[in-house]
């Protein structure tokens, strides 16, 4: 008798045939009878579809977008959980899937989430720490911490709280977030140690992340659709993420991971610029009474944010910090 699945192990892919069997391998050393490891072949133009299969993994093909790839797996599978995957994994020190799957299995929590460090120290989490975690404050506080790495692509979802639309693009992680915890999920963080991944510039992704968080805003009725502009405009106002930040020299902090790590080291003396003080208040009714609003504290931990990252650019291209 064919033993019934528990966990899908969804990876979804686009153009990573260099990296791709190393997750796919650790995926199918983690799966026990029953289980799938699926890989969504995200309109790839390489070889990531052949060298999936290779390394034991079924490929469906798919659209492209993270979010998008992703609900492809969910509608192809009948598990209980999903386990979503990032593809670009090069390497790590434990089983990522095995340690999800443990997380999930032998816990209560409906939703795991995979925080762990960067192995180049010099990355810095700007999207998390500039734009989702100021958002989330304002909008959705009942979401809690979820680690450094809360828009990490390695989690585990009890499938009851996949049933929604996913935004097709990188903001279904932050969707992933709010839509488990707005519904009543509970969610803990597995730590995975030290995770090595290829990079890859996505200059979009901040605005996404953003979009994805206003758009359940309104739906929530957390944010009046009149004031939409104003935090449009906020986002557009943060600095892009750069392509790659160094480690800084010798003596110099580097504020790398979530703004909880920093918030309590170092305030800055001056004031946040009007552009990026928050915008008028949202309307407050019986079902948004419990969101707390983001104070001029937390506006000024991004703006230390936003001096640290622009101090690191600056130094490694020989520019010396503005006084």
């Amino acid at each position: 008798m064919e033993a019934r699945s528990v966990f899908t192990f969804v990876i979804p892919a686009r153009n990573e045939e260099e990296n791709i069997a190393t997750i796919v391998r650790q995926a199918c050393a983690a799966a026990q009878p029953g289980d799938r490891v699926l890989v969504v072949d995200s309109a790839s133009s390489d070889a990531t579809a052949r060298r999936a299969v290779a390394a034991g993994a079924e490929v469906l093909r798919g659209p492209r977008g993270k979010g998008a790839a992703m609900a492809v797996a969910i509608a192809a599978s009948t598990s209980p959980w999903l386990c979503f995957l990032d593809a670009d994994l090069v390497s790590s020190d434990v089983n990522v899937p095995a340690m999800l799957r443990r997380a999930a299995m032998s816990g209560t929590a409906d939703h795991v989430v995979g925080d762990y460090e960067y192995a180049d120290v010099g990355t810095i989490l700007s999207s998390t720490f500039t734009i989702y975690e100021p958002l989330v404050a304002e909008f959705f506080p009942e979401v809690g911490a979820l680690g450094a790495n809360s828009l990490t692509g390695y989690r585990a979802i009890r499938r009851r709280y996949l049933g929604g639309v996913l935004p097709a693009h990188f903001g279904v992680e932050s969707h992933l977030n709010i839509s488990i915890a707005v519904a009543g999920g509970t969610a803990t963080v597995c730590q995975l140690g030290v995770i090595a991944s290829r990079f890859r510039y996505k200059p979009d992704m901040c605005r996404e992340i953003a979009g994805s968080l206003l758009d359940l805003a309104v739906a929530h009725d957390r944010l009046d659709p009149g004031d939409r502009p104003s935090w449009n405009s906020w986002v557009d106002g943060v600095p892009p993420p750069s392509p790659r930040l160094r480690p800084p020299a010798a003596g110099r902090p580097l504020w790398h991971g979530s703004s909880r790590r920093c918030a309590g080291r170092c305030r800055p003396a001056r004031p946040v610029p009007a552009s990026r003080q928050h915008p008028s208040r949202r309307r407050r009714d019986a079902r948004s009474a419990a969101c707390r609003p983001v104070g001029q504290e937390s506006f000024l931990v991004v703006e230390f944010a936003f001096q640290s990252a622009e101090a690191v650019v600056g130094e490694a291209a020989g520019i010396a910090p503005a006084q």
